[in-house]
This record gives C-alpha cells, structure tokens and sequence, in this order.
C-alpha cells in the first residue's frame, strides 16, 4: 500500500469561511504577474502561502492517484489553517474545514485519511472540536504547523492537547507555516518558502524536544514535512555539538535522554526533494522514520509532476525491497492505525 502523507487541499467551504471572517489572513486576487493567488497576513504585512485551487475535482485527484499508482491520500488544509484566526473567528473555518475534509474520507474510505485543523486561540474550543473530529468525522490525527499564529508548540498552553492527543494515541503531523523570519527577510514570499519554513520546522522540532514535549507524550507521533527542515543536513554539526555536553543539556532542561536520541524519534515525510537530499535524511531518521510525502496538488501538472519527482526520489535511493516498502506505506500505516487495510 502506497501512502502520500503530505496532500493537501483547501475547500471552497474553507475559503469562504476565511473570507467570512474578515480577519488577519485574507486571499489575494490573482497576481498580475503569474496569475497566482497568495495568502496575504495583516498582522505580518506580507504574504505567507501560495494558494493552489488545483486538486478539488475528487474524481480527477482519484484519476492522479491511480496513474501515480497511490493507494491513499492523507488530506490537510495547508497553511493558512484556523491557528491564525483569533478566537471569535476560528471555530467556524475549523469546523468547515474538517467537515469538507471528513465528506471526502466518508465518500471514499480507501482512498482518503484526514487530518484536522483546530481553533488553536481557544484551547478549550480546541478539546472539544478534537473530539468532534476525531468522534463523528472519523478523522485521524491533528494537521499542525511549525508554530501557532506564532507561538512555539512547545508553550505550555497546548499541553491540554498533547495530552489529550496523547489518551487517544492520535499522531500530529507538523507543516511549515509563516515563520518569523517572514519578515526578517525583507523580501518577496519566494525566499521563505525556499528556507524559510525549512528553517522554521527545525525550530519547532528543537522546541518539543527542549521543551520535553517529546518525553513527556510517547504516546503521540510526530510526523514533520518536507524531510524535517534542515536538521539532518547538520546531523554532524549537531553531533559534534552535543558530544560533550549531554549531560550540561539534560540537566539544563531537565531531558531524560539525550536530545540526538529525541530528534530520532521524529517521522519525516520525503516531499518532492531529490534522492541526494533525501539520503541525509535516511541516514539520519532511519528508514523506519521516513515516509511518503508528494505536495500534491501544488506544482506543474496539476500536481503529478510533483508525485512522480517524490516518488523517482526514493527509486533513486537503490533500497532493499524492505525498506522501500516502509518508506512507501508501512511507516505511515502504521503512524494512522491503518494496518487492517
């Protein structure tokens, strides 16, 4: 079984909701330029996320699926999801958004898993819409992003989640968002994207390690696109680094074990990087923590280009049939409590 972990889609429903609100995040009209509509963010003064429109036709994204030859599909909202919305205005997107995502798992069991996005200004609003996702939508873990409308994952006021999260063994898959260094660049949207959000999931990882979320919850799977940001890049660096002063580190931040050994514990996804690259992250991760990830359906092609680079990538890696199989579906399989299909 084939298994893409990293698909996204943005519901009509969704967008209309977002629109709505009339809050921070609002969807631009088509740049003259190229044609492409970007996510723009009040409060940051900038834009944060293209958005894709492709990939809403089911039966066309079925079609892609098969020609592709994957099995399933693991539905989120990408960035902009209802983190960024302040509490009066994001219960109703996250509701809408899971509701669409949920319609899709429903209609087409096989073929689609889904993962929920909350109202993370209300962590109360959150438990219960958790609850609701998890309970009446049958969806299977929470679609998070590399911080919160800005604030650490590791902050004490999302401990509430992890722990239930943690009771109902649900994994959280983690995707950039706008990181701070949004405006720290001083630039156009392109050079973020490119190492910008690379450089923000590394820093949320270091945080629920730092922060003993990672120690304190075994119960939950963490899953981090696009091969983790840049932390197996600079495994050495980082081995070189702790070598020496775990000790100075664990009793600093009071860790159990030492930080390499909790990086390791995280799943990352392969999505549309190359097989030299991706090899850092299979000497890194191991091939147990490694799993599919395409980005369908951004890129050219209606995304395919995308799926089929993901999927050459780890050809491109000469594993044994073992590992590749891992690599393609059991790790995720496994991480989602999909083993029965």
């Amino acid at each position: 079984m084939v298994i893409d972990f990293q698909s996204h889609i943005y519901p009509q429903t969704y967008l209309d909701a977002l629109q709505r609100c009339d809050g921070n995040v609002i969807l631009e009209p088509a740049d003259p330029y190229s044609g492409m509509r970007y996510f723009y963010d009040k409060k940051l003064g900038c834009r944060i996320n293209t958005a894709t429109l492709q990939g809403r036709d089911v039966e066309r994204r079925i079609s892609d699926m098969d020609r592709a030859g994957i099995d399933v599909q693991v539905l989120s909202i990408p960035a902009p999801g209802a983190d960024r919305l302040e509490e009066k205005d994001a219960i109703e997107p996250a509701r809408i958004g899971n509701n669409a995502l949920a319609d899709w798992c429903r209609k087409y069991p096989r073929r689609f898993v889904g993962l929920f996005t909350l109202p993370t200004a209300s962590i109360t609003a959150s438990l219960d819409e958790m609850e609701r996702a998890t309970g009446e939508l049958g969806l299977k873990g929470f679609g998070c992003y590399s911080n919160l409308n800005g604030r650490p994952l590791d902050g004490e006021e999302f401990f509430p989640l992890y722990e239930r999260l943690a009771r109902h063994k649900l994994p959280v898959y983690i995707h950039p968002t706008a990181p701070l260094a949004t405006q720290a660049t001083g630039l156009d949207i392109m050079p973020v994207l490119i190492y910008g959000w690379a450089f923000d999931s590394t820093v949320a990882m270091t945080r629920l390690v730092y922060g003993r979320v990672i120690e304190r919850f075994p119960e939950i799977d963490f899953v981090v696109a696009d091969v983790g940001g840049v932390l197996a890049f600079f495994a050495q660096r980082a081995t070189n680094i702790y070598t020496g002063r775990t000790e100075e580190i664990r009793k600093r931040y009071g860790l159990k074990e030492n930080p390499l050994d909790s990086f390791k514990r995280f799943y990352v996804d392969t999505a549309d990087h190359p097989a030299q690259t991706l090899r850092c992250a299979l000497e890194f991760f191991g091939a147990d923590h490694l799993v599919l990830g395409t980005n369908y359906p951004y890129g050219p092609e209606e995304g395919l280009r995308f799926v089929r680079n993901s999927l050459e990538a780890i050809d491109g890696l000469g594993l044994d049939g073992s590992q590749k199989e891992k690599i393609l579906g059991t790790n995720a399989a496994r991480v989602l409590k999909l083993e029965a299909r």
